[in-house]
């Protein structure tokens, strides 16, 4: 037998089971000397025994939820060409960095793609280039994976990488999800091979699974919540977040 193994698997159980007793029991009694901090606290001190630390708290556990329905929109080679060549770049002396986020909102507006959903994120400038990039939220939950990217040089966009997955409707069943502690647990799995995991971000996202995508010629799509994890510098891990 593969005691390694064993061993690991008898400690993700374990921690499983732990975190459940304390989930419950706070769940049941409510009455009791438990506090919604306490229980956190103790959450917290049993993921650090097992060399898994929270950088700050943990979000509270999410309520019921429905799946969401997409369609990926994708934009018009050729239009995109002609706004490309259809810029009059910003003056030299203009170029400060309200300026650049200012140009990519209306070149997203002349492609017709700024909606209500394009929210930024980031506006990275390095040396004479312009990074303005731009995340999907819908109804205050990200879309994951789903993307617009504008590169500034000169005064002017020279490109946009665009991968958007345009929110439709949610489904009319909701239905209970796991708590991001018990969601922590896929960590401890994997924590033999990763050494001492810091987490640094847990969120309730809307998650379309790569492995599902049927390619170019896919029109529609349904995306699933999911605790989106970040950790150790940036790395990420989707865990599925409905009961099983």
């Amino acid at each position: 037998m593969d005691w390694t193994k064993a061993k690991t698997i008898l400690i993700v159980a374990l921690l499983a089971t732990n975190i459940i007793l304390i989930a419950v029991y706070g769940h049941l009694a409510p009455a009791s000397n438990t506090t919604d901090q306490e229980l956190e606290t103790e959450t917290i001190a049993l993921l650090a025994d097992k060399g898994i630390y929270i950088k700050g708290s943990l979000p509270l556990k999410h309520n019921n939820m429905p799946v969401l329905s997409v369609e990926y929109d994708r934009l018009d080679p050729n239009l995109l060409q002609e706004q490309l060549w259809d810029q009059i770049p910003i003056d030299e002396n203009d170029r400060s960095r309200q300026s650049m986020l200012e140009l990519a909102n209306h070149f997203l507006e002349k492609c017709g793609v700024l909606t209500d959903t394009v929210e930024l994120e980031s506006v990275n400038q390095t040396g004479t280039t312009t990074t303005v990039t731009y995340r999907n939220v819908y109804q205050e939950i990200l879309v994951e994976d789903s993307y617009i990217i504008c590169t500034i040089e000169g005064g002017q966009v020279v490109k946009m990488d665009r991968y958007w997955a345009k929110p439709v409707e949610f489904g009319r069943t909701k239905r209970a999800t796991i708590s991001p502690s018990a969601a922590l647990i896929s960590i401890v799995s994997e924590k033999h091979e990763l050494g001492s995991v810091m987490v640094e971000k847990v969120e309730m996202v809307y998650w379309l699974d790569p492995t599902n995508y049927g390619g170019e010629n896919t029109v529609s799509d349904t995306a699933f919540p999911a605790w989106k994890i970040t950790y150790n510098d940036g790395q990420v891990i989707h865990v599925p977040a409905y009961l099983e």
